[in-house]
């Protein structure tokens, strides 16, 4: 399989760790993953309250998603974190390279569940996706 076939048809992994954040984290999730054929495809992190909710997007040769998975597994014990991972057939573009976004920034001193129900309910009532 060639990159083009690859790219057009995306075998890739969503990798979701999450735990109690500490130095060292990423850097120990992104050695597990670098002997393998991998390109990083998004990273997205949020830390709320010393709470750490890593998602990584990967493209993968399928032939390793097993030892992959395996090798997070281990990662996740070491770092007393949990990692879940998501194997499957991508054809869909990443969201880089989708046209016409737009982005909504909410301020305020205080934001209720309930602003953010109208907000998104607005968005969707328009035929728009939050991501």
């Amino acid at each position: 399989m060639d990159r083009n076939d690859r790219v057009a048809n995306r075998y890739t992994g969503l990798i979701l760790l999450s735990g109690i954040d500490a130095p060292g984290i990423s850097s120990s999730l992104f050695t597990t993953l670098e002997p393998f054929s991998i390109t990083i495809l998004d990273i997205e992190q949020v830390v709320i309250r010393s709470r750490l909710i890593l998602t990584v997007l990967i493209d993968l040769d399928p032939a390793h998603a097993a030892a992959v998975e395996a090798d997070l597994n281990e990662c996740a014990i070491k770092l007393n974190v949990d990692i879940a991972a998501s194997f499957s057939n991508e054809t869909t573009e990443s969201i880089a390279q989708k046209t016409g976004l737009i982005h909504v920034i909410a301020l305020a001193e205080k934001i209720t569940p309930g602003a953010i129900a109208n907000l998104a309910s607005d968005i969707a009532a328009t035929g728009g996706n939050i991501e």
